[in-house]
């Protein structure tokens, strides 16, 4: 019986081959064969510079993972799946090279697949989850891409070192039990060697070069595949295929992503406000580390100045931040609110500076009767108190919910105790009934036992006019907000400068006129809040 023909090309048998062709083949793949060996075992021993450091801080740190979200070190998973890969795809290689047949060669083709398409995992669930290497890498490398576009510092040299120094202070350092709960002073010679290594394994993987080492692994996938394809195997090949795309990630990639947030249907808009709040921030509290460690040469020699920062940290969150909401139970969870200034907000200036004389004396010491801020919503009443907030030191805001007066006391007994003064603020007033008697009680008293705590409140005209008297007769200060005239030109062009810094965006006289085509007549009837939204959705929707 005649053995089966192989076939390397449609039509055409390798029977067809002329036996010189043949041993050119053969010589020419075992050259190949060759190369594409020191290729992977050059790739390898990159991956292991990130991998085994990993392994160092896994000992220390434990690390978690979060399908669809960032790894708390970027591109762990894709590059522990990578080490996989290459170790498998270099048995592969080498057995190729002792044995050249068909099956074997076919065998070695098959591991180009994840430069060509997605490899699915055993996922037993509704979803099947990625689970080759480049798959993972694209994954993570997009919502960096996404998320912060144009908002690299100068002394990082990509999106991934990026959030990379991000994850370090939120993630990494504050599990790390060293760092956290050891004092440094008392700390043993042993202690401080773990330490300083574990931020020389944070280093390396820091200056690992993920992006190349995928760009590579993808180009040596796809010469593979150039090289097998033309020699006998009976699998199908990719030939004709383009190759996955892997996007760079330094500070000159483009992305349009946040304009199109808007055309997806399925995201959520906390998630669109989540994306647009990471792309923004600007890791302020932590610059000063960042800078250091972005061009230090040894991260074990900065250890004191990791335990210090995470000393600083690790405070009591009473004492380290300004801004606190109110819970049910009584607890008081730190709040990030917007960096608004005093002058932003407009045509209130006797209101912003009556309320600093107020908030200024009660620091100082003096009694600050009960407060309310009286207008419509968005003119600027809870605005100008967060902005004092920031300006005036030694001033702490708890914001409480109607929902929650019944603990209002507990509240003001906790902040109490601190060398500050607070400010119990209720946010939009609006009681009904049941929280009547809720506020009478909890207040009671309150200004014999607390000195160097505050109420103040904001509430509408609606809201007003549904207060019992004897509600209102608690607040011996009114501060009465009017609504800016936004048809007013000269008013308007404030409000929007002032809103621009807000949300970050230059002043643009279009944006001006453009709101003026979109509102037209109802311009009067608007508040200051309306501009500021607009510009929300104007830089939602340009990507800026």
């Amino acid at each position: 019986m005649s053995s089966p023909e192989i076939w390397c090309t449609p039509g055409k048998p390798v029977s067809e081959y002329n036996r010189s062709q043949k041993a050119t083949s053969v010589r020419d793949l075992t050259d190949l064969l060759c190369g594409f060996g020191t290729r992977t075992n050059e790739l390898l021993r990159d991956t292991w510079k990130f991998t085994l450091s990993l392994n160092n801080i896994i000992t220390y740190s434990p690390v978690a993972w979060n399908h669809k979200g960032l790894d708390t070190i970027p591109f762990s998973r894709a590059m522990l799946r990578l080490e996989n890969e290459l170790k498998s795809l270099s048995r592969s290689i080498m057995d190729a090279q002792d044995n050249g047949s068909v099956p074997v060669l076919e065998r070695l083709y098959e591991k180009v697949e994840p430069a060509f398409r997605v490899v699915l995992g055993d996922g037993k669930g509704e979803f099947q989850l990625a689970a080759d290497a480049i798959s993972l890498y694209l994954e993570q490398q997009q919502v960096l891409i996404f998320t912060y576009t144009g908002k690299t510092p100068l002394v990082v040299r990509s999106s991934y070192q990026d959030i990379f120094l991000r994850q370090l202070a939120s993630h990494v350092l504050v599990r790390h039990p060293f760092l956290s709960k050891e004092s440094l002073d008392r700390a043993g010679v042993e202690v401080k060697a773990y330490a300083e290594d574990f931020l020389r394994s944070l280093q390396r993987i820091y200056e690992t070069d993920v992006e190349a080492i995928f760009r590579n692994y993808q180009a040596l996938l796809v010469d593979m595949h150039d090289a097998l394809s033309q020699h006998p195997v009976r699998v199908p090949t990719y030939g004709g295929v383009s190759p996955r795309r892997i996007a760079r990630t330094d500070a000159s990639v483009v992305s349009n992503f946040i304009g199109e947030m808007r055309e997806m249907p399925d995201l959520e808009d906390s998630q669109r406000e989540q994306i647009l709040t990471l792309r923004d921030a600007d890791g302020s509290a932590e610059t000063d580390l960042f800078q250091r460690l972005a061009v230090a040469p040894d991260w074990g020699a900065e250890l004191g100045r990791v335990v210090a920062f995470m000393h600083q940290l690790n405070q009591d969150p009473l004492v380290k931040y300004e801004v606190f909401e109110a819970g049910p139970q009584g607890e008081l969870q730190p709040v990030e609110i917007e960096e608004a200034r005093s002058d932003q907000v407009i045509d209130q200036e006797k209101n912003v500076a009556r309320l600093r004389t107020l908030l200024t004396a009660f620091v100082k010491g003096s009694h600050m009767p009960f407060t309310l801020l009286e207008g419509e919503g968005g003119i600027g009443k809870t605005l100008s108190l967060q902005a004092l907030v920031r300006e005036i030191d030694g001033l702490k805001l708890v914001l409480i919910s109607s929902d929650y007066l019944g603990q209002i006391r507990e509240y003001a007994q906790r902040m109490a105790e601190g060398p500050w003064r607070t400010v119990l603020y209720i946010d939009d007033m609006t009681f009904d009934p049941r929280h009547f008697e809720s506020f009478k009680i909890g207040t009671q008293g309150m200004k014999r036992f607390y000195d160097n705590v505050t109420v103040m409140a904001a509430a509408n005209p609606s809201s007003l006019a549904q207060l019992p008297p004897e509600v209102l007769r608690r607040w011996p200060i009114r501060i009465k907000y009017e609504r800016p005239n936004l048809a007013n030109g000269v008013t308007l062009r404030k409000v929007f400068k002032a809103n621009c810094d807000r949300v970050r965006m230059e002043y643009d006289p279009s944006l001006v006129i453009a709101f003026r085509k979109e509102n037209g007549s109802a311009l009067k009837t608007l508040p200051p809040s309306a501009v500021y939204d607009f510009l929300r959705e104007v830089k939602l929707t340009r990507g800026l």
